[in-house]
C-alpha cells in the first residue's frame, strides 16, 4: 500500500483551483496574438489643391511724369502707401531756369489708388524719360504674378479661392483673376494671375507662395502611417477575424496626416495605424483601437 494518500480527482482539481486562486501563485496566460492599433477606415473630403510662386505686383499700375523737359521738383505731397484721390495734387514742379517767382505746375493722379514708389525729392529734376516720379497702383489692388506648372494650369480657373503667404508674414486671402492661355517654351510655366482681397503688410515686389483651392474629392480616408509602400505597389494591413490581411490600394489626395484611398478598402475596416515591419499577411492579432493604451505598437 502507498505511504501517501491519494486524492480523488475531484479533490486534486479543487486543491489546484485553490492554489491559482492566491494572488502571484501563477502568472497569466498570455493574450492570443500581437497587440495592434488599429482605426476605422472613415469617409471623408479632400481639398484638391494646387501651389503657385511668384511676386507681389500691382494689377494695374500708372507711372506719372512730367510733360517736358527743364523742371524740378518744389514740393511733394505724396508719399509711398499714401492713399490718393483721382485728379488729387501728388507734387509742384517749377522751371528750373532760376526764376524769382515761377508759376508752380501741378503733378496730379489720373487715378484713384495707392502711391507705389516715388523718386520726386525737394529740389530734385523732374525728368520725363527715366524713372517715373510717382508709380500709383490703380485702385490700391495688388496680385499675385505666379508661375504654374502645365500639369496644374488645367486645374485652375477664374473664381477659385487662394491662400497667398508673403515670405515672412501671415496668409492673405485672394481670387483666381486670370489664367494665361500661354506657357514659356523654355520654362514650360504658365503665368497665373491671383487678386488679393487685404494686402495687409505686403509690400510690392515681395516673393509669395500661393494655395489655389481646385475642388474636393471625396472617398475613403485612413492614417497616412498606415501606408506601405513597396515594389508592388502601396499596401495598407487590416485586421479581419483578429488575423493581418493585406489590401493592396490606390491612394488620392493628401492632408496633413490622412490619406484618401479610391480602391481597396471599404468603410469601417480595421486598419493597422502603423503596420510595417511589425505584421505581415496571416499573423494573428488583438486589435486595439487607436488611443487605447494597451496597443503596444
Amino acid at each position: 500500500m502507498s505511504r501517501y494518500p491519494v486524492r480523488s480527482l475531484p479533490a486534486a482539481a479543487a486543491a489546484l483551483i485553490a492554489v491559482l486562486a492566491v494572488p502571484g501563485a501563477a502568472e497569466a496566460a498570455p493574450s492570443a496574438g500581437l497587440a495592434v492599433s488599429v482605426a476605422p477606415a472613415k469617409r471623408r473630403c479632400f481639398d484638391d489643391r494646387v501651389d503657385v510662386t511668384g511676386v507681389l505686383a500691382p494689377r494695374q499700375e500708372v507711372q506719372i511724369r512730367p510733360e517736358r523737359e527743364g523742371l524740378r521738383v518744389q514740393q511733394v505731397l505724396a508719399r509711398p502707401l499714401d492713399e490718393v484721390r483721382q485728379n488729387q495734387i501728388l507734387a509742384q514742379l517749377v522751371p528750373d531756369d532760376g526764376s524769382p517767382n515761377p508759376t508752380p505746375i501741378a503733378i496730379r493722379s489720373p487715378v484713384a489708388g495707392v502711391v507705389g514708389r516715388s523718386t520726386a525729392t525737394v529740389g530734385g529734376p523732374a525728368p520725363t524719360r527715366s524713372d517715373p516720379l510717382f508709380l500709383i497702383i490703380a485702385q490700391g489692388e495688388v496680385e499675385l504674378a505666379a508661375d504654374a506648372p502645365i500639369a496644374a494650369l488645367g486645374k485652375i480657373a477664374p473664381g477659385q479661392t487662394v491662400t497667398v503667404k508673403p515670405l515672412g508674414l501671415g496668409p492673405l486671402p485672394g481670387r483666381v483673376r486670370m489664367v494665361s492661355p500661354m506657357t514659356d517654351a523654355a520654362s514650360q510655366l504658365g503665368q497665373v494671375r491671383i487678386l488679393l482681397s487685404t494686402v495687409g503688410e505686403a509690400r510690392l515686389g515681395m516673393y509669395a507662395r500661393g494655395t489655389v483651392s481646385v475642388g474636393e474629392s471625396c472617398g475613403i480616408a485612413v492614417p497616412f502611417s498606415s501606408l506601405v509602400s513597396g515594389t508592388d505597389g502601396t499596401t495598407v494591413y487590416v485586421a479581419t477575424n483578429n488575423h493581418i490581411e493585406a489590401r493592396p490600394v490606390t491612394i488620392g489626395l493628401f492632408s496633413e496626416d490622412e490619406v484618401e484611398i479610391r480602391t481597396g478598402l471599404s468603410v469601417n475596416d480595421l486598419v493597422v495605424v502603423r503596420a510595417a515591419p511589425f505584421v505581415r499577411e496571416g499573423d494573428l492579432v488583438r486589435p486595439i483601437l487607436a488611443g487605447d493604451a494597451r496597443a503596444s505598437d
